[in-house]
């Protein structure tokens, strides 16, 4: 069966340009865990205040696989196939996009018609995949609201995966060409990964909003450098699972001691701690780093534990489900908290964002990808049926919510 891998938060179909490419299921699972991250802190889980780190290891896994698959293909021919490369990420990726804005679009103009307008700024920012900067231009913070929370402010991520798609191959290609020397251009790397780092820690005001060095690509580009460092040390295609029995143990050591030190991360840290962003997401970054090595490679028991079934089916949906779910959550949230965290609201969220990543990758992403819109469409009429009791039930949660006494 064909198997996907993605790019951090936006899935790429690397079969498209390496037929012989090793799956790495262990990755999919990491990716919902990265995605249930997001999730949890969206929603307030007071268990998971820093789930926002999950977005550090997307950027980190795009890091690692975009330079993996480079390397690969600079190691088959000397060059890469940069049109190629660019039209399959507009392939994969704007699809998913413009179907969710159209659906955010669609709810506003049906249930909040004044704030449509307002909107169309941070659509156009979406689509040319510069949200980050057009949220630090415009001083809007993710952390602090005034007044209703934009449903797109959480694309800030994806475009700052989606420029650094762009500008990486062209540097990484410069890189290959002039210093030939693989260890020289690590440390090349590295140098990038510690200024990036450095911005970050050196722009960050404490006491003030984080947003421009949170938003920032060029102080949120460390952790993607990292994962290309990652990816010039342990190729993928060059892990071999004939390990010695003490030499499996210690990979599995290091992965387990990793992501027990994700898991603390997520657990104890938030938003508004100074260590964040003074070295605490490089930290992160580094043990994220540290996990990718572990689930990637083919001994990893580790990777095993990650890969089975239904953490590889919501890694393979990650994509889609983080497109979804901040709408989801903050269109279908009560303006007005009277009762503090609901249960069942947030299992109706979460279901419906898992539910429209499904579908969309079913009946959108796939058929645009392969061509095959009429087998697709055959397919996914029980989930739309499915799909529209889900979408009728959350409405009836929500407006409970709304005659809720204050």
């Amino acid at each position: 069966m064909e198997r996907d891998g993605n790019m951090g938060l936006a899935e790429y179909h690397e079969k498209d340009q390496l037929p012989s490419r090793r799956y790495m299921p262990g990755l999919d699972g990491l990716r919902a865990l990265a995605v249930l991250a997001v999730i949890a802190y969206h929603l307030n889980l007071p268990w998971a205040p820093g789930g926002l780190l999950g977005v550090c290891i997307f950027l980190v896994l795009s890091g690692y696989l975009i330079t993996d698959i480079l390397l690969a293909q600079w190691n088959l021919s000397a060059s890469m196939n940069l049109k190629d490369f660019w039209l399959g990420r507009a392939r994969r990726l704007l699809p998913a996009l413009l179907t969710m804005l159209s659906g955010v679009m669609l709810w506003i103009y049906l249930y909040d018609p004044n704030r449509l307008s307002s909107l169309w700024n941070e659509v156009l920012a979406a689509v040319f995949y510069s949200s980050n900067w057009w949220l630090i231009f415009h001083k809007v913070s993710y952390f602090a609201s005034f007044g209703p929370p934009s449903p797109l402010g959480h694309l800030w991520s994806l475009a700052v995966e989606e420029q650094f798609y762009l500008l990486w191959p062209l540097l990484l290609g410069l890189g290959l060409r002039y210093i030939p020397r693989r260890g020289r251009l690590m440390g090349l790397i590295t140098a990038l990964v510690i200024a990036s780092a450095t911005a970050m820690a050196v722009i960050y005001q404490p006491g003030l909003d984080p947003n421009r060095v949170y938003y920032g690509t060029d102080t949120r580009a460390f952790a993607l450098l990292i994962g290309a460092v990652l990816a010039l040390l342990w190729p993928s295609r060059k892990l071999a699972a004939d390990l010695s029995p003490r030499q499996r143990m210690t990979l599995d050591a290091a992965g387990g001691s990793a992501l027990l030190a994700v898991l603390a991360m997520i657990w104890l840290s938030n938003q508004y701690q100074s260590f964040l962003y003074c070295g605490g997401l490089l930290f992160f970054s580094i043990i994220s780093a540290v996990l990718v090595a572990v689930l990637a490679h083919p001994a990893s028991r580790l990777g095993r534990l990650f890969g089975i079934s239904p953490l590889r089916r919501l890694g393979v949906w990650s994509y889609g489900i983080y497109l979804w779910h901040y709408p989801v959550i903050v269109l279908t949230s009560p303006g007005v908290d009277t009762g503090g965290l609901d249960i069942s609201l947030a299992i109706a969220q979460t279901v419906l964002s898992i539910s429209l990543a499904a579908i969309s990758w079913y009946l959108i992403e796939e058929p645009i990808r392969h061509g095959k819109w009429k087998q697709y469409l055959a397919r996914g009429k029980a989930s739309l049926t499915s799909i529209i009791c889900i979408f009728g039930a959350l409405i009836s949660i929500r407006v409970r919510h709304l005659n809720r006494p204050v």
